[in-house]
């Protein structure tokens, strides 16, 4: 099963894999991000609470991965059967 799906995803169109590499860069980095503001929140004795702009942050990140990644997939899926109409 895990080698069919890594099959799969290796035949995508290169389009298709930049969206998700990029993505999932992008998702990292605002994860990142989101956790460092946490962590500097736990660490610091500031009134201002920053607990939930980093929760938010760690939420986009994966929103944004996951939204990219349905797209590209979909983007893949509909080249797929556009080239293939065309034979």
């Amino acid at each position: 099963m895990v080698g069919k799906i890594v099959n799969r995803l290796n035949s995508m169109n290169d389009f298709s894999k930049k969206i998700i590499i990029y993505s999932s860069f992008v998702a990292l980095v605002l994860c990142t991000l989101g956790v460092g503001v946490i962590i500097y929140n736990a660490h610091t004795d500031s009134t201002f609470s920053l607990q939930n702009i980093g929760s938010s942050l760690v939420h986009a990140s994966i929103v944004l991965f996951s939204q990219f990644t349905i797209g590209s997939l979909i983007i893949d899926f509909l080249s797929a059967v556009i080239h293939s109409d065309d034979d």
